[in-house]
């Protein structure tokens, strides 16, 4: 089996169709936020008001998409409900990089969706609001 570097997937003209679209503005509040520059907090976001980045990104038609997503389906059954990384835009939330956890909440329909925040969210819909939190440990990158 050949080993294949994932950085050099584009290089080589090959595309990783599990990565969704590429979101500038998220990529660049994450970082802030990976740097300590930004504040994320975590709030319960109604799922009404939460839009994908690239509403075409269609994460089930991809070889295991469907497995993958009863996965996270059993899971939030089992009480591990998904976080979506979202940020706040003309009064919506953008998700940008949760594309099967966002199609799990779809499927579910909660009425609240827990995500963590890129910046303080000024919309008031947002409930439970806690933090700010540690952006690098909310990412899994630090325990």
């Amino acid at each position: 089996m050949q080993n294949i570097n994932p950085a050099e997937l584009i290089t080589n003209g090959l595309e990783n169709p599990y990565v969704p679209p590429q979101d500038p503005v998220f990529n660049a509040l994450f970082g802030l936020a990976m740097q300590g520059d930004l504040l994320v907090y975590f709030a319960a976001i109604p799922l009404e008001l939460i839009r994908p980045y690239e509403p075409e990104f269609n994460f089930l038609v991809l070889p295991d998409g469907e497995a993958i997503l009863a996965a996270i389906m059993d899971k939030a059954q089992q009480g591990c409900f998904p976080r979506l990384w979202v940020y706040e835009k003309d009064n919506m939330f953008v998700m940008s990089d949760d594309y099967p956890q966002y199609l799990v909440c779809l499927q579910g329909q909660p009425d609240y969706v827990p995500c963590w925040v890129l910046g303080h969210p000024k919309n008031t819909a947002a409930k439970d609001v806690q933090g700010p939190v540690d952006a690098k440990q909310a990412a899994g990158f630090a325990s």
